[in-house]
């Protein structure tokens, strides 16, 4: 299912200068919850759990199975759909394909500044 709005995203044009570009996008079950619009409190579980915590603690074990931790989804909001950038859409028109890979390659050297700061800073 397509979305009529789009994601308005900023890339850099060939003058270094940066312009706004709509992308198509289209609605997608959310990966937070699954589409279940809820999830397990991620300060529950966030870090993990093993059958230990459960046979150390029976009614935390069924507590938990039962949804007495779960919140409304953080991602999705509860709405069960995430919007998402439609690749396939933006791969038929070249002007929006180009703004894609440019939008991909600035999210990338984000990623990469963040990584090479937290490494300086001593945080592997």
């Amino acid at each position: 299912m397509t979305c009529p709005k789009g994601i308005v995203v900023e890339v850099e044009n060939e003058e270094g200068d940066y312009d706004e570009v709509v992308l198509p996008t289209q609605y997608e079950v959310c990966g937070g919850c699954n589409g279940k619009g809820k999830h397990v409190n991620r300060n529950i579980d966030g870090n993990g759990l093993t059958r230990e915590d459960f046979e150390e603690d029976p009614d935390f074990e069924e507590a938990y199975f039962r949804g007495d931790y779960d919140v409304v989804c953080e991602d999705c909001h509860g709405q069960r759909v995430e919007e998402v950038i439609d690749e396939e859409r933006c791969g038929r028109d070249p002007k929006l394909k180009a703004a894609l890979e440019r939008h991909y390659a600035m999210l990338q050297s984000r990623a990469d500044d963040a990584r090479y700061q937290r490494m300086e800073a001593g945080d592997y």
